[in-house]
């Protein structure tokens, strides 16, 4: 759990309440409108209850993502023979999920919250961004044309950091884009460039 290890044990009805409001807020008016005051008055536990287990709004919202109570949309991994094409339906839709307005409130969150706190980051690695990051190197390692001692880390991390980047700094895509990005990203990995 992203939180702190002081004061007394943790009641289970007010952490249910805690993390089922922040789901509720987020769902409802989004992350950048989410506070701690928030979170207590509709939980109805007192404000000093959250802060003795979390250290911020951030810290909450990646607890109630890894407990279940803010689900993530589900994305399939790309597959197929085609590797562009495969790429490209999975940018797309990765672009979708992360672009709606849940997905970029979700984003948001998580994002602020591996930015300002190392378990939390690690905790958010090790269930979402370290599994994808490996398919994505694998389905590129054994992409057909593609040199097999590229960076293929380096082409996923790019595939990934460029729309996550669009997403948290609220920048539409525009027709041509993921081509432009997979032309980018794969010409530097074949093996006839």
């Amino acid at each position: 759990m992203t939180q702190s290890r002081r004061g007394p044990k943790r009641s289970e009805t007010s952490r249910r309440a805690i993390l089922e409001a922040t789901r509720d807020i987020v769902q409802a008016d989004g992350y950048d409108r989410l506070s701690l005051d928030g979170i207590a008055r509709r939980a109805g536990v007192g404000k000093q209850t959250i802060y003795r287990w979390w250290s911020s709004k951030a810290a909450v919202v990646v607890d109630a993502v890894l407990d279940g109570f803010i689900q993530l949309p589900t994305l399939a991994e790309p597959t197929g023979t085609d590797t562009v094409e495969a790429l490209r339906e999975w940018l797309l839709a990765f672009h979708e999920q992360i672009g709606s307005p849940m997905g970029a409130a979700l984003a948001q969150g998580l994002t602020a919250a591996a930015a300002s706190d190392a378990d939390a980051a690690a905790r958010l690695y090790s269930r979402f961004t370290g599994p994808l990051r490996e398919h994505l190197r694998q389905q590129l390692a054994t992409a057909a044309g593609l040199r097999p001692t590229a960076d293929h880390l380096a082409a996923a991390d790019a595939l990934i950091g460029a729309l996550i980047f669009l997403t948290l700094s609220r920048q539409p895509i525009e027709p041509g884009y993921l081509d432009g990005l997979l032309d980018v990203t794969l010409n530097g990995l074949r093996t006839h460039p």
